[in-house]
């Protein structure tokens, strides 16, 4: 957001400097070319009546020493021009203007009225400001001058380098320049000034509200920096915060409580009916049995609501780098026993690139959940594999990330029971008696947590193919 504000705020910067700059620019252009025309105009007129006046009374004798004086004066190029034959002619270059095309296209013109402008170059600083025109002459010349007869066409053509002028156009340019980059400079550094004292206090409502949802919820958004809008964005955060800590608490703790209250009364319970178990026959043991199991559920219910209560709405404790296979061998191990009693075949795969040199394969996870998700799901496997059937552990790596998988040789699952299998309390139609329903929600959130997902695949055999995918860990 800050650097959309501060972009924002230099284009309309950019723009305003550049509507308000180059009107600016070309009008002070316009004027200092009309200002040297104009001095330009006035010194040939001024010229030009010195010209007329020697012209008049004198011939061409003193022509050639005004014009060599204003030549040098000026630094111009000064030129008499009579029917095209030049009569006085003074400057650097002049030899060169004359024989121009287009300087004997100006003065062909001037010889009918006056012209003036700027003749231009390959190079702009050897262009000229001229100004050609006519000279009358008041009265016939003298004896021997017949040609500067009255109503002659003289042609008095002045012309002088465009350099300062361009010097001058330039220097307004690279000053508009730079009061521009200037002025772009303080609406930048006001524009990081105004886009940090509102992008500061929207830091820190996202700062909490990101500690709200990773479970701190004693986190609060500091008040009183920033516009008044902004504090009441705030001020609603923390009330919502407030009461989703309030909500968050009462839950757990009624959680904790009415775990703990139903733990007492079924462990007397179950204490009770063993006891109860001595003193009966054969026929009324039989009845018996289904009444501890029910016992034992209700035990397991509880304990899986127990650790949902912790998980959920909790503080997310630090990912740890976790060995895949270390991991898979060690449960496969602790849930061999129970596998060899009732003969299926636990099995641990290892990836194709293994060895002595192979990578170790680790996740990132929280401490102890990976170990969690794999009792849960070796459980359910296990209970639903018949005798003779196989369990098999294996990761696979996937991109950045490592897959899990569990699969057996149970019955399997539709694709919509495999979808509703993480619900809480949910059993598919004839699942196996004595499970709580819960085993697969806790798996799910405990993958969560650890920032992966879970879910269920058809295993090649027609069982189950749990999945756990969890980010590698490359360091």
């Amino acid at each position: 957001m800050r650097r959309r504000l501060l972009t924002g705020f230099f284009l309309f910067a950019l723009v305003l400097v550049v509507a308000l700059e180059v009107p600016l620019g070309l009008s002070l252009a316009r004027n200092d070319r009309t200002t040297s025309m104009s001095e330009v105009q006035r010194d040939a007129s001024s010229l030009a009546v010195l010209v007329a006046a020697g012209l008049s009374h004198g011939g061409g004798s003193g022509l050639q020493l005004v014009v060599n004086q204003f030549a040098r004066a000026d630094g111009a190029v000064v030129a008499v021009v009579l029917a095209g034959h030049v009569l006085a002619a003074a400057g650097s270059g002049v030899v060169e203007e004359l024989s121009d095309a287009r300087t004997k296209a100006i003065i062909r013109s001037a010889a009918a009225g006056h012209t003036s402008g700027e003749e231009g170059s390959n190079d702009p600083d050897d262009d000229f400001l001229y100004v050609a025109l006519p000279v009358a002459i008041s009265a016939p010349g003298p004896s021997g001058s017949s040609s500067l007869s009255h109503g002659s066409d003289v042609v008095l053509l002045v012309a002088e380098s465009a350099a300062p002028l361009h010097s001058r156009i330039r220097n307004h340019w690279i000053t508009l320049t730079l009061f521009g980059i200037g002025v772009l400079a303080v609406a930048t550094a006001l524009g990081t000034v105004l886009a940090r004292s509102l992008t500061r206090p929207l830091e820190g409502i996202e700062a909490a509200v990101a500690a709200v949802g990773a479970g701190r919820l004693s986190e609060r958004v500091p008040i009183g920096r920033g516009p008044a809008e902004l504090n009441a964005l705030g001020e609603t955060v923390n009330e919502m915060a407030d009461r989703l800590e309030e909500l968050v608490h009462t839950q757990r703790a009624f959680l904790a409580d009415a775990s703990h209250q139903l733990r007492t009364p079924l462990t007397a319970l179950r204490l009770r009916l063993e006891n109860l178990e001595d003193t009966l026959d054969p026929e009324q043991r039989a009845d018996l049995t289904p009444a501890l199991a029910e016992a034992d559920r209700l035990s397991r219910i509880v304990d899986g609501l127990l650790t949902l209560a912790r998980t959920e709405g909790g503080v997310r404790p630090a990912r740890e780098s976790v060995d895949v296979e270390a991991a898979l061998r060690d449960r496969a191990e602790a849930w061999g026993a129970l596998a060899e009693e009732r003969q299926v075949a636990l099995a641990c795969r290892s990836p194709a690139a293994s060895g002595p040199h192979a990578p170790v394969i680790r996740v990132l996870a929280c401490p102890g959940h990976f170990e969690q998700v794999l009792d849960n799901l070796l459980a359910n496997a296990l209970e639903v594999t018949p005798c003779g059937g196989s369990v098999s552990l294996q990761a696979v790596r996937v991109g950045k990330s490592i897959d899990v998988h569990v699969i057996d040789d149970g019955p399997g699952m539709s694709p919509g029971d495999r979808a509703r299998a993480f619900d809480r309390f949910w059993r598919r139609e004839g699942a196996p008696h004595g499970g709580s329903g819960l085993g697969l929600a806790i798996v799910a959130q405990l993958a969560r947590m650890s920032g992966g997902t879970a879910w269920l695949d058809a295993s090649p055999t027609g069982g189950i193919d749990a999945v756990v995918r969890l980010e590698a860990c490359d360091g």
